[in-house]
């Protein structure tokens, strides 16, 4: 009966461990989610703006700044793919954790039976915290990626606007 009660309280760790993958998968899915939705809306922007191309009704500086918008545009699309990846792989690192975990926790449970699993649950407690340990560095380039995403953005739109500004003016 003490060795019951030993293993139902070395099964908290990775139960602890499963939780916090879970609530950082969550987080990484909205990233996910507001990423192909962002995705999407490049994608439906650059059909307009080809389509505006194809027929010019502001003139020759409406088009070529439609035409600017369009290769910033595409320059965000592969960007965005970019961060997705690593978004996917953190995530499948993250789930690969869970996994592990639960086969940590089932071999402590199961090492009441036969003590020869305690390592079977120590290697796989082991490769879970690895892959969580994988999924954090993938989530921190992602971020990094995301932020020199934001000053790319931001540089076009100066640029965009310096152009528009010199089309106003006459290009004086």
């Amino acid at each position: 009966m003490d060795s019951t009660a030993v293993v139902i309280s070395q099964l908290a760790t990775p139960v602890v461990m499963i939780s916090a993958a879970g609530l950082l998968c969550l987080g990484l899915f909205n990233r996910m989610a507001t990423l192909v939705a962002r995705s999407r809306a490049f994608a439906k922007e650059r059909v307009e703006l080809i389509r505006a191309i194809a027929s010019p009704v502001e003139g020759m500086a409406g088009a070529a700044l439609d035409r600017l918008r369009l290769e910033a545009l595409e320059a965000h699309t592969a960007r965005v793919l970019k961060r997705a990846t690593l978004l996917r792989a953190s995530l499948q690192c993250m789930l690969a954790a869970i996994l592990a975990m639960l086969a940590s926790s089932a071999a402590i449970g199961l090492s009441i039976l036969s003590g020869e699993l305690w390592i079977y649950a120590l290697l796989t407690f082991g490769a879970g915290l690895l892959a969580m340990a994988a999924g954090v560095v993938l989530v921190m380039a992602e971020l990094a990626q995301a932020l020199r995403d934001v000053k790319l953005e931001q540089r076009i739109l100066n640029e965009f606007e310096s152009l528009s500004d010199g089309f106003a003016t006459g290009g004086k």
